[in-house]
């Protein structure tokens, strides 16, 4: 296993334990070949901007140039708050090579969302827009911290001032490249996982066994930078391997998205299964018609869904790993035969067991996360008696093919996407009819899961629709516009343990 990871690194630039991930992603793409697209980005009106990798490699050195400028120091933790535009991606890379740290978060966070991140990450520095900055009501809170709103005329300004040219800062391969905030599968609601510079020697890897990029392929990641998927298999792994990277900046309707798969002619595609399972009314045989490999990524793929996209022509190949592994680890990939219902095989150089019905895996991989932000003991929490744990339950045949079981924590899987139930319980209660609140997934044929509230009401309080409404409105303004109850049932009390706790598994085992 030793023997794959030493083969592995000759894929990218590495300075013995020194290294910058833009180096392979950027700068020797640049220099090969300048003129090649490295981005296409297509928002909802159609505008089309692109970037070949020489103009990327600019952008990103003057907004490197910036960050040195506004004295922002090395290693200090830069957040990214944008929609899926030029800027988002540029600040992301160029955040990295000044040896800095990119953490991406969601569009869709709102006031309290968006503050306890920042709060939580002791964040230097918060890139965004006009519009999204309005979200950060409490500005005395992060006095502090740097604020660049790319849209403004004075950033417009000092951005035109800044140098062509900038040497990425080598930094040791294990230091922190980026940091996603993620609900954690140990318990905490939300945390900065951490990961490494050599993380990228796994994500090269994979993206070129899994995905089987070319530097000729088109290819489109339909993830939010905000998700680890967005910002691995969205930005490094694919800028890695040289190929022309497709982004469109529109929330999902199913007519448009197949007209950008289309139209441009997308020759690989990286999505969720949630996607695959909202196109089915949609999608044609001529819509993959460019298609060669068709992955999925961030919930359990269906045989439904699966064989449907199968009698179109594609087959999928689905992958299974998490924001702390930093890549893929279990897999199915071009040439290995595949099982119905599996996710697939270890990935090369990858060891795992099924330990108590739990995926372990055994330390160290390149791209395992080499801490989460301030939770020290929480990250020793993963690591047992030699393993790392995932708490994803799952099955293992006598051939090495995983079949996927569900989560062994309370995290909601919904729509590809996590979310914690104690975040969304901790803004119902805020609200003023409100006692008590619990939060659990349910299963959803088209989503995967769904987020269901339990509320218990104050007293003299009527439970009615218009509440259940009101109530869902709340979450969407006051935290995230995609993390709110589907579903809201009004209840006397709720089941708890002796010491107070919400028996959220009773709850569950009540819906089935």
């Amino acid at each position: 296993m030793f023997d794959i990871w030493k083969k592995a690194e000759k894929s990218v630039v590495l300075h013995g334990s020194k290294m910058n991930v833009i180096e392979s992603c950027i700068e020797r793409h640049a220099s090969e070949y300048p003129d090649k697209i490295a981005f296409v980005f297509e928002n909802e009106s159609g505008r089309i901007k692109k970037y070949t990798y020489a103009e990327l490699k600019t952008e990103v050195n003057r907004f490197a140039n910036l960050l040195k400028k506004l004295e922002i120091k090395k290693g200090e933790r830069i957040f990214i708050f944008l929609p899926k535009c030029p800027e988002l991606y540029i600040s992301f890379l160029a955040s990295v090579k000044h040896g800095s740290i990119a953490a991406p978060l969601f569009e869709a966070f709102q006031t309290q969302g968006l503050e306890l991140r920042l709060n939580r990450g002791n964040a230097n520095v918060l890139i965004t827009n006009k519009q999204l900055l309005t979200r950060l009501e409490n500005r005395r809170k992060f006095k502090n911290m740097k604020i660049i709103v790319v849209d403004s005329s004075e950033h417009k300004r000092q951005i035109k001032k800044c140098e062509n040219e900038f040497d990425s800062v080598l930094v040791d391969k294990k230091d922190t490249a980026v940091m996603i905030f993620t609900s954690s599968t140990a318990g905490t609601p939300v945390a900065g996982i951490e990961l490494p510079h050599q993380g990228l020697i796994q994500q090269h890897y994979t993206a070129d066994l899994v995905l089987d990029l070319k530097p000729e392929d088109k290819y489109w990641c339909t993830a939010h930078p905000g998700w680890v998927t967005g910002s691995v298999y969205g930005i490094l792994a694919p800028l890695s391997i040289g190929c022309t990277n497709y982004v469109y900046e529109s929330h999902f309707k199913a007519d448009k998205w197949l007209d950008f798969l289309r139209k441009h002619k997308i020759s690989v595609v990286y999505t969720a299964p949630t996607v695959l399972r909202m196109f089915k009314y949609d999608i044609r045989k001529r819509d993959l018609k460019y298609v060669r490999n068709l992955c999925s990524v961030g919930e359990a793929l269906t045989k439904t869904t699966f064989n449907y996209i199968k009698k179109l022509g594609v087959s999928i190949n689905d992958t299974y790993w998490q924001t702390e592994t930093g890549a893929m680890v279990i897999a199915n990939w071009p040439g290995l035969k595949k099982k119905s219902g599996s996710m697939g095989k270890a990935i090369p150089g990858i060891k795992i067991s099924i330990i108590d019905k739990t995926i372990h895996l055994k330390p160290a991989w390149p791209a395992m996360m080499t801490g989460i932000y301030k939770h020290d003991k929480m990250y020793k929490g993963y690591f047992k008696n030699g393993w790392f744990k995932t708490n994803d339950m799952a099955k293992l045949d006598k051939q090495g093919y995983f079949f996927f079981i569900g989560r062994k924590d309370d995290i909601i899987k919904t729509a590809g996407e996590r979310v914690s139930p104690i975040e969304i319980e901790n803004v119902l209660i805020k609200h003023k009819n409100v006692k008590e609140a619990a939060v659990i997934g349910i299963p959803d044929k088209l989503k995967g899961s769904i987020i269901k509230a339990f509320i218990v009401l104050n007293k003299n309080i009527k439970a009615d629709d218009n509440l259940k409404e009101e109530l869902k409105t709340f979450v969407k303004k006051n935290y995230a516009g995609h993390s709110y109850p589907k579903e809201i049932q009004f209840i006397d009390k709720l089941p708890k343990t002796n010491s107070g706790k919400i028996i959220r598994a009773k709850l569950r085992e009540e819906e089935k």
